[in-house]
């Protein structure tokens, strides 16, 4: 598919449900889309500094694919016991003590840091419930921070956190409309210290109390796709990518029903990836927590084929669409040049019934 400026995808967050980026990407490539920049949150974060990293889109994708079906193998969720009774009592107070409970955590903090001391655990909340070994060394092995600096341009989404708690206390509020959360920030990665590159990367992906928060730049951060709950604005980071120049966006969604717009990006051409079916594999309650951290094989490959197939089918429409603005446009250029011709001709004739006259 040719096309004259940048076309940049964006990858958002979704925990496992990010398999379904795999078939996305292979369809796009199969389908002769270029890609020239990359975006990503959270789990998107992940695959696309390494597709980012990848000497070209199909070795990116060979790499995608082998990740994945280690993660089917071997999920990255692994426990961490010694922080489980700390989060048990901050989860309980935050539950009590709702609004007053977030204002107390950020002033004792803000508090301790001009007086230089150090918090209890429950109250720093610099921990997380969850290992994050499992992502480091994945990482280890498929990224190459070397070929990313020469790679596709990547931007992610990090959000600048409060606390664990504090954090999750926020996006519940904005899931339940009551009030968004605050923006997320975007990092150029390459534009990074090489040595943070990884933590940017671990920070975007850092869900609220499951992964601990990562420092980059002298600042702590989480998982991006929080930040502008209510218009995804964070989880769907479309903005870096037309400030670097994009003029056209390809956007994959890893939620039914994603509430981020299009028509707020009226200066872009926007391609949308959403689920032609939906999501879910899991039933009954915290099905959607099931499957965001879901990470087994049937689901996996089900999520790739659907990413692959629902790709297709929406590159089907948009050549339909081509094709019909296409056939409307040479219409058009043959009625303007059989009006040239009878123009030409109404002259012509002209002409000769002024000669006849003289």
């Amino acid at each position: 598919m040719s096309h004259v400026g940048k076309t940049g995808l964006v990858l958002s967050g979704g925990g496992a449900v990010g398999a379904y980026q795999v078939g996305v990407i292979k369809a796009l490539h199969q389908s002769g889309v270029t890609i020239d920049m990359i975006s990503g949150a959270s789990i998107g974060a992940l695959n696309g500094a390494i597709l980012a990293s990848a000497p070209s889109i199909q070795v990116g994708i060979d790499r995608l694919e082998e990740v994945w079906q280690t993660l089917a193998s071997t999920s990255p969720l692994r426990g961490n016991p010694s922080v489980y009774l700390n989060y048990l009592l901050s989860a309980g107070m935050l539950l009590t003590g709702g609004r007053q409970w977030t204002l107390l955590v950020k002033s004792i903090g803000t508090l301790a840091k001009q007086a230089n001391l150090t918090l209890p655990a429950f109250l720093q909340q610099n921990e997380g419930l969850l290992s994050e070994q499992p992502l480091t060394r994945l990482m280890d092995h498929y990224l190459d921070l070397d070929a990313l600096q020469k790679g596709l341009p990547l931007y992610v989404s990090v959000y600048e956190t409060h606390g664990g708690t504090v954090d999750l206390f926020n996006y519940l509020l904005a899931e339940t409309g009551l009030r968004d959360t605050a923006p997320s920030r975007f990092l150029h990665v390459q534009a990074v210290p090489v040595e943070q590159q990884k933590a940017a990367l671990l920070a975007s992906a850092a869900l609220p109390l499951l992964f601990k928060p990562q420092e980059v730049g002298g600042k702590r951060y989480s998982d991006g796709g929080i930040g502008g709950w209510q218009k995804m604005q964070g989880n769907t980071p479309v903005t870096p990518l037309i400030e670097a120049g994009c003029d056209r966006v390809i956007v994959t969604h890893l939620r039914d029903g994603s509430l981020w717009d299009r028509h707020d990006f009226p200066e872009a051409t926007i391609l949308e990836i959403r689920p032609q079916s939906t999501l879910a594999r899991s039933e009954g309650a915290f099905s959607g927590v099931r499957d965001l951290l879901g990470f087994h094989p049937d689901t996996l490959t089900s999520w790739i084929e659907q990413g692959y197939q629902d790709t297709l089918k929406s590159l089907e429409k948009i050549m339909a669409a081509l094709q019909a603005r296409s056939a409307l446009a040479m219409a058009e250029h043959q009625r303007e040049l059989s009006l040239q011709k009878n123009t030409q001709a109404d002259e012509t004739l002209a002409s000769a019934m002024a000669r006849l006259k003289s």
